[in-house]
């Protein structure tokens, strides 16, 4: 099992899971992009990297739980957070890290793959502002923005230039996969709060590159709050890729959770902790 996890982290680290734009965002979409100034750069022990985001109360950063499921508890300490979109690029290490519960059962790891890294310092509202998730189910014509610090290349599976600088893409997610195509990601029938869309350059969709996992899905509400709508996981040759590479090419699929879902699991977490008054550099 160990091995299985490992396997499945150096895909998603290297070669699968920043929300690229093919074309960049039009005039139109501009003037509605989120902020992403709670959205971290992840650094494991292990010298990768990876992406989240900030929660309210200052103090847990939501991740993939494959980003973090393989290090040993006293590695832990070794981890660092950084934020470059805030001003002054402030920087906390690890504290703890907390798995989703059912991502320790490999039957469901793949779809509960979150986690949560707790911050050795607390991060002050008036420094970033945490960012709640969705209170309801993504919808099918939802479109979010995917954001993360992808690593740069040309795109072929393991060309890339880490560490990733911010990106922010839009897409929607598909929500009603056939059984062929649940069938071809290996995903069971009743495959719980996944969210599946495709990436299409002739559409201006975003894909993900190395170094997103762990990044969120974003959505402005209509009275313009933030809201973390899901979690990257990862990228995925679909039935129709033409070239059959992990490039973002027309037919590949990516894989995200439901931010919504994490919520019951979230709550006890952020409501033993007020937002901090300080942070630690």
């Amino acid at each position: 099992m160990r091995h299985r996890r490992i396997a499945f982290l150096i895909l998603l680290s290297f070669g699968s899971a920043g929300a690229i734009v093919i074309e960049g965002p039009s005039s139109d979409d501009a003037s509605r992009l989120p902020s992403t100034v709670a959205v971290a750069r992840i650094y494991t022990p292990f010298g990768l990297t990876a992406s989240g985001t900030l929660l309210p109360g200052g103090r847990y950063v939501l991740t993939a739980a494959h980003v973090v499921s393989c290090i040993p508890e006293d590695r832990i300490p070794n981890g660092l957070i950084e934020f470059p979109s805030c001003a002054g690029k402030p920087r906390c290490r690890w504290k703890a890290v907390y798995l989703h519960p059912k991502a320790a059962d490999h039957r469901l790891s793949r779809i509960w793959d979150a986690a949560l890294i707790e911050l050795d310092n607390p991060i002050s509202p008036d420094v970033i502002a945490g960012v709640p998730p969705t209170t309801k189910p993504a919808r099918k014509d939802l479109m979010v923005h995917l954001a993360g610090y992808g690593h740069r290349g040309n795109g072929l599976l393991g060309d890339y230039q880490p560490p990733g600088t911010l990106a922010l893409g839009r897409n929607f997610f598909d929500q009603g996969p056939t059984p062929e195509l649940l069938l071809t990601l290996g995903l069971p029938q009743d495959y719980g709060p996944l969210l599946i869309h495709r990436f299409d350059p002739g559409k201006n969709e975003a894909h993900f590159a190395a170094g997103d996992s762990g990044g969120p899905g974003l959505v402005l509400d209509p009275d313009g709050r933030l809201r973390i709508a899901s979690l990257n996981l990862g990228r995925h040759r679909g039935p129709s890729d033409h070239d059959h590479r992990l490039n973002g090419s027309f037919g590949e699929l990516g894989l995200s959770l439901d931010a919504s879902a994490l919520r019951p699991w979230l709550q006890p977490f952020l409501s033993q902790h007020r937002q901090a008054p300080n942070i630690g550099n």
